[in-house]
């Protein structure tokens, strides 16, 4: 399986990240994650939420302090290199939270900018973990 994320928005932020996405690249509705392909790279995507039931309470409780109510994208990618690209044109301008599933929770200006600085960023490998 491929590594994944979560996007994590306010209704409206949400529903300006699905659109994004689904003109971002070519993307084909499927039964489970949807697929976009963008050049050399291709992801899932399952804008169902579904993930929310992975979440426990003191996690979302975390989540809705810091943007209020939410509603959530997950990711599935195969290389930084490709999803730094895509994030950089879905989530600008955009308030939530990118949940890297390897115990982060960080505001997307955060993640914009930490591309911006260190291009190769990769969450999955932070030293210190």
């Amino acid at each position: 399986m491929r590594p994944t994320i979560v996007l994590l928005s306010p209704p409206g932020d949400h529903q300006r990240i699905v659109a994004r996405l689904q003109q971002a690249g070519t993307y084909s509705k499927r039964e489970f994650f949807d697929r976009l392909d963008r050049g050399e790279c291709s992801f899932g995507v399952d804008t169902s939420g579904d993930v929310l039931d992975e979440f426990d309470q003191e996690e979302a409780d975390e989540i809705r302090q810091k943007i209020g109510e939410f509603q959530a994208i997950t990711l599935e990618y195969s290389g930084v290199s490709c999803i730094r690209d895509l994030l950089g044109e879905v989530i600008q301008g955009i308030s939530g939270l990118l949940d890297t599933n390897h115990g982060e929770l960080i505001e997307y200006g955060d993640v914009l900018a930490r591309f911006q600085r260190d291009p190769l960023w990769d969450w999955r490998f932070e030293v210190g973990k």
